[in-house]
């Protein structure tokens, strides 16, 4: 009698994901210093190294002391300056991301203000450190430093979001919320997914009002959704789908510039050549040519 051996396989999920580090920079500033009032799209960490700053975030004051930071989200308005009469030294990280629910766990976040014995700043301040110490490094682009930050930067996202998948969940119609901005994120990478392997034509904006006709609700309302839930609109959530979904054909040599523009859906090169130069600021052939000469 023979007998099958039972076999198990452990899989580690697809990922396609990306994200982009925008002006991480350490600092010391003089005692008047002061920074305007001002907004970006990107997500932000600021760490008082020595010091203190006042920082009005949507018109609510707080100071940080040594040791002390915030978590700021897109679109969060916000304006700083030193006070106490010395100097300051902080640390300022910008990122993005497109992972969905790392946004969403961002998003849903209510506390900006975390204190230097905070559970956040004791979770991600190995990592911050990480990234102080290589931002310091004179050899910081070379390029095994900028894999060693890469790697850090990861488990700095590990950090943060470890911590903040710990507070809990929002109320029932929060979560009706998410899961109605997840679907709709979910059908707008499925309708870009389907438009490179030619399975449908697309229209940027034909693509959102058509989900929210679909799934019963105005563009107001979805729009509304979207951004509470994912710190920005569909339509933007779209375009960086597309740049990505771009660049990532882009890296297959075979693939024509004209071929891939069909792919994504525009009529003709030069518009896909026009969309891409504005997500990037060079044409696909320039951004092409750096990984293949």
């Amino acid at each position: 009698m023979t007998y099958e051996r039972e076999q198990k396989e452990y899989m580690l999920p697809d990922m396609d994901s990306t994200f982009k580090v925008f002006a991480a920079h350490w600092r010391t500033v003089e005692h008047n210093w002061t920074f305007p009032c001002h907004t970006h799209p990107m997500f932000e960490v600021n760490l008082v190294l020595s010091g203190t700053q006042e920082m009005i975030v949507n018109r609510k004051t707080y100071v940080q002391k040594t040791g002390d930071l915030l978590l700021l989200n897109p679109g969060d308005i916000h304006e700083s300056r030193v006070i106490g009469g010395e100097e300051m030294t902080y640390y300022c990280l910008h990122f993005d991301v497109d992972e969905r629910a790392f946004r969403e766990l961002l998003c849903r976040n209510t506390i900006c203000f975390h204190t230097s014995n905070s559970d956040l700043a004791h979770a991600i301040r190995p990592a911050l450190d990480k990234l102080i110490a290589l931002t310091l490094e004179e050899a910081s682009v070379r390029v095994e430093a900028r894999m060693r930050a890469l790697s850090t930067l990861f488990e700095l996202f590990a950090a943060v979001s470890g911590h903040l998948s710990q507070q809990g969940s929002d109320s029932t119609s929060g979560s009706r919320m998410s899961q109605t901005a997840s679907n709709i994120a979910a059908r707008l990478e499925r309708t870009v997914n389907e438009t490179a392997d030619g399975i449908k034509e697309r229209s940027d904006t034909e693509s959102v009002a058509s989900i929210a006709k679909e799934m019963g609700y105005s563009m107001s309302s979805v729009n509304r959704m979207f951004n509470h839930v994912f710190g920005m609109s569909p339509r933007q959530y779209l375009s960086t789908l597309m740049l990505k979904k771009a660049k990532l054909l882009l890296m297959e040599p075979e693939l024509t510039i004209e071929s891939i523009s069909t792919k994504l859906g525009y009529k003709d090169i030069a518009h896909f050549s026009r969309q891409f130069k504005r997500w990037t600021g060079e044409s696909p052939g320039k951004f092409r040519d750096r990984f293949y000469k």
